[in-house]
């Protein structure tokens, strides 16, 4: 699941590292979720680590949100489709 959603901002050097932290969260939870259900395993480990890996993406994504409502720069030159995913 390799995204090559990126918005080059240039003046808010926020943005950039929060995005990427987004994607990468959203990344591993994708293959974690698919390696769990390829080997078919319905533990209550493995459901705890995905709800731990949807956590950290919900957080992340949420920061990304946060910052982009309260970065007049980002607010300017990011579009509002970059949060419909």
């Amino acid at each position: 699941m390799k995204s090559e959603l990126s918005f080059k901002t240039v003046a808010c050097s926020t943005y950039e590292p929060l995005l990427q932290r987004c994607m990468a969260t959203l990344e591993v939870l994708a293959s974690r979720r698919q390696e769990i259900c390829e080997a078919r395993s319905g533990d209550e480990e493995s459901g705890a680590e995905l709800l731990r890996l949807q956590a950290d993406y919900a957080k992340s994504y949420n920061d990304l949100c946060k910052h982009v409502g309260r970065c007049e720069i980002c607010q300017t030159v990011v579009p509002d489709a970059a949060f419909r995913l």
